[in-house]
């Protein structure tokens, strides 16, 4: 089973380094660098410094645009909708939101260039992080591209059709970046995770052909779900993934953790570690310090997640 961190990284390498060299203590092997848009405008150092650090190490860099078109993740301060505003989801009342819309392609264009510069540096993945139904977007992408597939008005649609149509926007647009990835970058892997709320999308996205790896994230510390309930869930998604051929992974949640209830970060760990997903990752690098979504007691949760580590390497 491999093992990987996501990694909010630093500008300077001489930082990167120290990072990079604990991890490799942890025999973790793979970091996943959360990439922001502001990285490739301002602060390019993270990107090409961690890529080029990690594989010096023997470890495999993959990137997550973290926050990108302020949809996923934190760090949401996207550069792109500061320019094309028209990237902009919008509600039924006609207004903006403040969110990008994946379903405009100049907004899946402007992913597609982020994808190549970090393919330049070196990086060997490309993970696409939680993609979610639109649920609250009508703007022209989404009414045209249902004009299309239905002849008819988003705006008049029944809930379980927008719905359908939500999650089949989902599908295809991890198909769009999939597709793009292994046309241009053969040898990139090419992932996402669809959290166990969309579990309905798991089928159809397990049938993208260039999609390598599938996963989910279980993210259940700081409530007191019973952790062997997990089991089923694991299994599910590893069922599909086996029949279709897919890698499977699972997440582990070392962000945003309650203090007192860091314990439970070593008992999921353990069933995940029993049941052997092809790729264990741990959200987030040291407890995601210096974050708004770093655990009350960082220094607490990273021990118990470093414990995970050193198990799944036994």
């Amino acid at each position: 089973m491999r093992t990987g961190v996501a990694y909010m990284g630093h500008y300077n390498p001489r930082h990167i380094e120290v990072d990079i060299r604990e991890m490799k203590g942890l025999q973790i092997d793979e970091v996943l660098v959360a990439v922001q848009e502001n990285d490739f405008a301002y602060f390019p150092g993270k990107a090409e410094s961690t890529s080029k650090i990690a594989k010096e190490h023997g470890m495999r860099p993959v990137a997550i645009f973290w926050g990108a078109l302020n949809l996923f993740g934190g760090g949401r301060s996207s550069q792109f909708l500061l320019e094309y505003p028209e990237g902009l989801q919008v509600g039924r009342d006609g207004a903006h939101r403040a969110e990008g819309c994946y379903v405009n392609q100049a907004c899946v264009g402007r992913v597609k260039e982020m994808i190549d510069v970090v393919a330049g540096l070196g990086f060997e993945g490309y993970f696409v992080d939680e993609p979610a139904p639109l649920r609250d977007c009508y703007c022209n992408s989404c009414c045209n591209a249902y004009i299309e597939l239905n002849d008819a008005d988003l705006l008049s649609a029944s809930d379980a059709e927008k719905e359908t149509f939500r999650q089949g926007c989902v599908v295809e647009y991890v198909q769009r970046i999939a597709d793009y990835c292994k046309c241009n970058y053969p040898k990139m892997e090419t992932m996402t995770c669809l959290t166990p709320e969309d579990k309905q999308m798991w089928q159809k996205t397990s049938e993208i052909a260039n999609l390598d790896n599938l996963g989910t994230d279980l993210y259940w510390v700081n409530n007191n779900n019973d952790v062997e309930g997990m089991v089923p869930v694991i299994k599910e998604l590893d069922g599909i993934c086996k029949a279709k051929g897919k890698r499977h992974h699972a997440w582990l949640q070392c962000w945003g953790v309650e203090k007192g209830r860091e314990q439970r970060i070593l008992e999921q760990g353990k069933i995940l570690i029993r049941e052997q997903p092809d790729s264990l990752y741990v959200w987030a690098w040291q407890g995601q310090v210096g974050t708004n979504e770093a655990c009350d007691d960082p220094g607490v949760a990273w021990r118990y997640a470093s414990e995970v580590f050193k198990m799944a390497k036994e």
